[in-house]
């Protein structure tokens, strides 16, 4: 006779998460950090969408965080980090600065002006393109202070991690409840 052995979520190819919402950025970023050195890989943690797309999804009304924690159709996004999001703005303004730099040399040049005058071109040229790349940078910053107000307007910030097996889902708990989380608990993921 066979015995009844209970298989594991793991073994089942089930995906569990767990779910905690937060009421500060400070508190949801302490507990995102203390996951990634608890041993959680960035894919593994994702947060609601902005509000443009959960209206996309689940239409014009007004849908609280306490809604969307367990509801497979919230709309999501990766988690990256603010190091990444700041050397992509510092990005932004160099690269908008060496085009600048290139293209007005480059014309100043071709148009026969003397390369004293074309520098000068260039470095204003690249000046210019470069506040661009800051107006840019502006833009990516307030459209995050506006997903955080959002999300705290209608109940707070959700953050997902994923969890593979029972150790990491008591982890995730712990990590989420220490700092801050209220109503965390495991479910079956999206």
């Amino acid at each position: 006779m066979e015995e009844n052995k209970v298989s594991t979520a793991e073994e089942r190819y089930e995906v569990r998460e767990v779910v905690g919402v937060f009421d500060a950025v400070d508190k949801l970023q302490s507990a995102i950090d203390d996951l990634l050195t608890g041993g959680f890989d960035r894919s593994e943690i994702s947060l609601l969408a902005e509000a443009d797309k959960v209206r996309q999804k689940l239409g014009d009304n007004e849908v609280s965080a306490n809604e969307l924690e367990d509801s497979p159709a919230a709309p999501r996004t990766p988690y990256i980090d603010s190091e990444s999001l700041n050397i992509g703005k510092a990005s932004i303004v160099g690269v908008l600065f060496y085009v600048g730099v290139i293209v007005g040399a480059g014309l100043a040049l071709a148009s026969g002006l003397s390369l004293t005058s074309a520098i000068a071109i260039g470095l204003l040229t690249g000046g210019g393109a470069s506040v661009l790349g800051l107006f840019i940078s502006k833009i990516v910053g307030d459209r995050q202070t506006d997903w955080a107000q959002s999300q705290l307007k209608h109940g707070g910030l959700l953050l997902w991690a994923r969890t593979w097996n029972d150790e990491r889902e008591r982890a995730a708990i712990d990590i989420m409840r220490r700092h801050g989380g209220r109503d965390v608990h495991a479910h079956m993921g999206a």
